[in-house]
């Protein structure tokens, strides 16, 4: 069992509404600030489980990252490894096998872990929760280096994601994920107060549309202006509710695996 860090327990509920749309859906592009203006982004991948009472710590410094930075921060919430396992009294499964195949390819030691930009933080990829606030920061002092829209429709569970990524610079090949998260999931989450019965998980990652490891991008490096497109297609769970899903995509150096850019956008 992984080691776990005590750390006192904070509960924060927001509660939010969702308009109904009739199908087919059809969304305009996303990308930067409410300007229009590109800015960087920056992605917290965390690892978390219904049955690690110290998770939801881990999820009280998203949300107030999230508060802080607004859409400049995105999360994405991998429900792994032996804090995740179904039992009697935490019957969801959220776990995946893109959950599982980065949990294995990551040096996670102990749980809430989270990894910002897949890039190193004091020496560690991986970190616990407390280093979340200052890796952030240093993160979204970056230059933009790569603009990333979001363009989807969807209609009778079938999604269709576009990505047109823009290179702000002279930039290395790359390789673009485009995952599905849900929230307003509610299922019971241990803490250290006990058993919370209807804890509210965020984030939460359902699927890939194109793998754990994404699509190649700028095969050969991209110059200043150089702009490619990917579209990938997914089947949705219809279990899931739409009103809760978000598409993330987010480019990472094929090299170094470092992230540049991410994009969040509502289904």
């Amino acid at each position: 069992m992984k080691r776990i860090a005590t750390i006192t327990l904070m509960f924060a509920i927001l509660i939010s509404a969702c308009d109904i749309i009739d199908e087919p859906y059809i969304n305009q592009p996303i990308n930067g600030d409410e300007t229009g203006e590109t800015v960087q982004k920056v992605l917290l991948e965390e690892f978390t489980g219904h049955k690690c009472p110290n998770c939801p710590e881990g999820a009280i410094t998203a949300e107030q990252l999230h508060q802080t930075y607004g859409n400049k921060f995105v999360v994405i919430a991998y429900h792994t490894g032996f804090f995740a396992r179904p039992t009697n009294d935490f019957p969801e499964d959220y776990r995946t096998e893109v959950g599982n195949d980065l949990e294995s390819s990551f040096p996670i030691e102990g749980y809430p872990a989270g990894i910002i930009n897949r890039t190193e933080f004091n020496g560690r990829l991986v970190n616990c929760n407390t280093a979340w606030p200052s890796a952030t920061s240093e993160a979204l002092n970056n230059v933009p280096r790569l603009q990333l829209k979001i363009d989807h429709t969807y209609t009778s569970n079938n999604v269709s994601v576009t990505i047109n990524a823009k290179a702000l610079c002279n930039i290395e090949p790359l390789k673009i994920c485009v995952f599905i998260t849900e929230d307003g999931l509610i299922s019971a989450q241990e803490t250290l107060e006990g058993v919370v019965e209807n804890y509210e998980h965020k984030h939460v990652f359902r699927m890939s549309l194109n793998g754990t490891w994404g699509t190649q991008t700028f095969a050969e490096g991209a110059a200043v202006g150089q702009e490619e497109t990917i579209t990938v297609q997914g089947t949705i769970d219809a279990n899931w509710n739409a009103n809760n899903l978000n598409i993330v995509c987010f480019a990472y150096h094929s090299e170094s695996g470092e992230i540049i850019q991410a994009e969040e956008k509502s289904l």
